[in-house]
């Protein structure tokens, strides 16, 4: 009987899994709009994927000529 509950959270923990991969659905190079937070309204360049937020390159130039990075949540761009 123990076993038989052990296997029903090994398949509730792979569903939330799946679920959590879900999140983003943007890869690598594409450009998104952020319509939330401090670069709301700005375009950025996906530079990394994680399970719930990206690594993006504004499109924002800083003081020495860099563009700006930062991370955004999944709520956070389109």
């Amino acid at each position: 009987m123990a076993d038989q509950n052990t296997n029903k959270e090994k398949e509730t923990n792979k569903e939330a899994s799946k679920e959590k991969e879900s999140l983003i659905k943007v890869e690598v190079g594409e450009t998104v709009d952020v319509i939330k937070g401090e670069f709301k309204g700005s375009k950025a360049e996906v530079i990394a994927a994680y399970t719930n937020s990206i690594a993006v390159e504004l499109d924002k130039k800083q003081s020495d000529g860099s563009k700006a990075r930062t991370v955004l949540h999944h709520t956070e761009f389109k």
